[in-house]
């Protein structure tokens, strides 16, 4: 809670995509609200009310100890949620490591004391199907990192469970963003091959994956934690040879 008695959940990478869609949620549920992110926010989001960016480069030493102080004078937390990555150029494997993965941990480190006694206590870390299975068009470091965030995730679930403190996980499949949804309004057929495959029969979106974060920090999952919600409309339950039959011609 802020200061004022306001729901403050604190989002990481949260001015593109999914996070974006998260950050717009909590706006119009009246949460105060504070982004970190390399990226500055959109002209459109600027305006959202109670709503505090922060520019903060993630893969630099210090970025945790910056964010904690930030946090810090705008009172406890409700709920504090994880959508970054690296998309830089520089090193991938080490870049991502450190952006994804070592700034995760230090910030859970360094806010888990943080969390109002009557809130969600609340936390969930945003990975992909990469957590998983292998992303041909994604480099090693993002996949080593995903696995790893999965697992970090559950260890803190039990490390911080006497704390009644809450870690969950999101690893969304192909989605549709904000930013790539005219992309694949474009893209007829292979958007028609998407609905076909997935077993829900469409595509999801960011506004799915706020949804499932959602429910996380919410009190209707009190007892829910160490968890990891796949959010693919069924898609990673199909074995790869029936999902090969059925985008080949020759089925």
């Amino acid at each position: 809670m802020t200061r004022d008695g306001t729901a403050h959940s604190v989002v990481i990478g949260g001015t593109r995509g999914h996070g974006r869609a998260w950050v717009k949620l909590l706006a119009a549920k009246g949460h105060s609200v504070s982004v970190f992110g390399l990226r500055p926010p959109g002209e459109a989001d600027r305006g959202l009310p109670d709503v505090a960016f922060e520019s903060v480069d993630l893969s630099r030493p210090k970025a945790a100890d910056r964010i904690a102080r930030k946090i810090a004078a705008r009172g406890k937390l409700d709920s504090l949620v994880f959508f970054q990555r690296y998309r830089g150029t520089g090193d991938c494997w080490a870049n991502e490591l450190a952006v994804s993965l070592s700034s995760t941990k230090e910030i859970i480190e360094r806010l888990s004391g943080r969390f109002a006694a009557d809130g969600s206590r609340s936390i969930v870390v945003v990975g992909s199907a990469a957590t998983t299975f292998i992303a041909g068009e994604q480099p090693p470091g993002y996949h080593v990192a995903k696995a790893g965030l999965l697992h970090l995730g559950r260890y803190y679930a039990v490390g911080h469970g006497p704390q009644r403190l809450r870690v969950n996980m999101v690893s969304p499949g192909a989605m549709i963003k904000e930013e790539s949804q005219a992309f694949y309004d474009a893209q007829t057929s292979l958007r028609a091959l998407y609905d076909r495959v997935i077993p829900l029969g469409r595509m999801g979106s960011s506004k799915d994956v706020s949804g499932a974060v959602d429910f996380l920090c919410g009190r209707q999952s009190a007892f829910i934690t160490g968890q990891n919600i796949v959010v693919d409309g069924g898609l990673s339950l199909l074995w790869q040879e029936s999902l090969a039959r059925a985008v080949s011609p020759l089925s």
